[in-house]
Parts: structure tokens; C-alpha cells; sequence
């Protein structure tokens, strides 16, 4: 069992924020690989990472909105815990397409020094009119997310390998280990620190990211050796939707507090949600891509 806290030299760092930091920045280094220009790239996933930060703190509030509604003056003291990943997936999407829609209007208007600029001598028109390219190369947000295929399963594995240690995200009691297969349950910590018998959630999802990984490793060698089979995009809404089904099932075996509806816990919602949202927008893909190159 994974230790609360981390001592790297004379610092003790919580370990959740430890691994999930370093997933985040694995996965940075692994988008910029090979890609130009890399200061612009790091600028839209800087925004894509401040936005998904904020949607998975305002969802995790929502689902534990009765527990915050005592607890006002933690709402957003992330450092006490408690992010959700459809919030950091939805508010990472919404940061991404906010910075490549920004950037290029703001390089605008410090190359110009003002709001306004001059095209060929024609008369000064508003800066918002103007399109141009950022040194991005007009980069198509599919194969922006494409870049950021390998990020879901990395960050979700330091996520789970961060709630062994804090014991958030942890199964249902069990009334004996005896009872059940060895790999379904282990003695586990909650997050208030009990003990017990317990189902491993906390590996199944482990095993879930793993699993994305190796896809994620499978689908490079495939796009390699097949490049027109999976358009850019297309990996990372078909892996979002395979791990959205995944988490409704590791939803099953969950005791973590959320809201209840109609014996699904609300969370478990949320993932089909986003699982059908994924399969739909995978399918939207495949399509725009024959229309473009029949």
C-alpha cells in the first residue's frame, strides 16, 4: 500500500499530487515530441491544462454538493482534494479550443501594437477580422487532440495510482477476501483511513489505464503501417469512449460518496453520457474525413 505522502529529499509531498503531476507532465513532453513550433503548442495545452484543472474541481463539487454546502470555504482549495475527471476532460476540451481560437488574435495585437492593423494599405479594421496563421499551421483541433490521446490514459493512471495512496475512489466493503477471487479484493484504505476488505477499484482502474496505453501504443504502429485508417482525432474519442465504459463498470464496485439516481451512482451517469458523446464525435470524425478525401 502506497504511502499518504511522498519524501523526495527534505520535502513531503502528497502522493496523489505527486503522481498525478508527473502523468501530466509525461504526457506534455509527449505531445511536443517532434512538434513544431513547441512554445505555441505549449501555450494551448497550458490553457487546456488551467481550464480542465478548474471543470474538474466545479464537477466534483456537483457530485458532492452536500458536503460542500457545510464545507463553503473549501469549494476551491484544490489542495485539499477532490478532482473529477469528466470535468477535466470537458474543461481541458473547452481550454484547448479556447487558446487555438485566442492565440492567433493576441499575436495580432502585439505584433501591431494595437486593436487595429493595416492590410495592403487599406483602411485599419478590427483585429478579430483578421485570420492568420500562428506559426500553429492552422492546426486542425483533431490532430490537436490526436497529440493528446496518450494524456487520458497516463493522467488517469497517476490519478488511480494517486487514490491508492489516498484512498479516494475506494470499493465496497466485502465481508471476507475468503469469498472472492484474490484479484477482486485486497485490504484497502478509505479516504477517511479505515482499513478493510475491500474491492479493487483502485486497480481496476490502474488496469484500465494500462489497458489505454497499450491501445494508444498498438493504434501508433497501426496508423504507421495503415496512415489513412484512423484520421486524426478518431484515436482519442474511441479510447475516450472505451474508458468512459470501463469507468461505468469500475462504478459498480465504488463506495466513494456521490449522488444516487435510480441505483446508479451519479458519476456512472456522467460516464455514459460521455461514452455515447465520445462514440458519436468518433463516428463525426470518420465521417468528415471521407467527405474530405473520397
Amino acid at each position: 500500500m502506497l504511502a499518504l505522502y511522498t519524501q523526495i529529499g527534505p520535502w513531503s509531498i502528497p502522493t496523489f499530487r505527486l503522481t498525478v503531476g508527473i502523468a501530466i507532465g509525461l504526457s506534455l513532453l509527449i505531445s511536443l515530441y517532434h512538434q513544431q513550433p513547441r512554445g505555441q503548442l505549449a501555450n494551448l495545452y497550458l490553457g487546456a491544462l488551467i481550464f480542465g484543472i478548474i471543470g474538474a474541481r466545479a464537477f466534483h463539487i456537483a457530485l458532492n454538493w452536500d458536503y460542500f454546502t457545510d464545507n463553503q470555504a473549501e469549494m476551491w482549495i484544490i489542495g485539499a482534494g477532490g478532482l473529477d475527471w469528466h470535468g477535466a476532460v470537458l474543461g481541458g476540451l473547452l481550454g484547448l479550443a479556447l487558446m487555438r481560437w485566442l492565440l492567433p488574435r493576441l499575436e495580432m495585437l502585439f505584433k501591431s501594437g494595437l486593436l487595429f492593423f493595416r492590410r495592403d494599405g487599406s483602411e485599419p479594421l478590427p483585429i478579430f477580422l483578421h485570420q492568420t496563421k500562428t506559426g500553429l499551421g492552422g492546426e486542425d483541433f483533431n490532430h490537436l487532440l490526436d497529440l493528446l490521446t496518450p494524456a487520458l490514459p497516463l493522467i488517469g493512471l497517476g490519478g488511480w495510482v494517486g487514490c491508492l495512496a489516498a484512498g479516494c475512489a475506494y470499493g465496497r466493503e466485502v465481508d471476507s477476501l475468503a469469498n472472492y477471487p484474490r484479484w477482486m479484493t485486497s485490504e484497502l484504505v478509505d479516504v477517511f483511513g479505515i482499513v478493510a476488505p475491500r474491492f479493487n477499484t483502485t486497480y481496476f482502474g490502474i488496469a484500465l489505464c494500462l489497458f489505454g496505453l497499450l491501445l494508444v501504443l498498438l493504434s501508433l504502429l497501426w496508423r504507421w503501417r495503415f496512415p489513412s485508417i484512423l484520421p486524426s482525432g478518431q484515436r482519442f474519442w474511441w479510447l475516450l469512449a472505451l474508458m468512459s465504459a470501463g469507468m461505468v463498470i469500475i462504478g459498480f464496485y465504488r463506495a466513494d460518496h456521490t449522488f444516487i439516481v435510480d441505483n446508479l451512482r451519479a458519476d456512472q451517469i456522467l460516464d455514459g453520457i460521455m461514452c455515447l458523446w465520445s462514440v458519436v464525435a468518433a463516428i463525426r470524425t470518420q465521417v468528415h474525413h471521407r467527405r474530405a478525401n473520397p
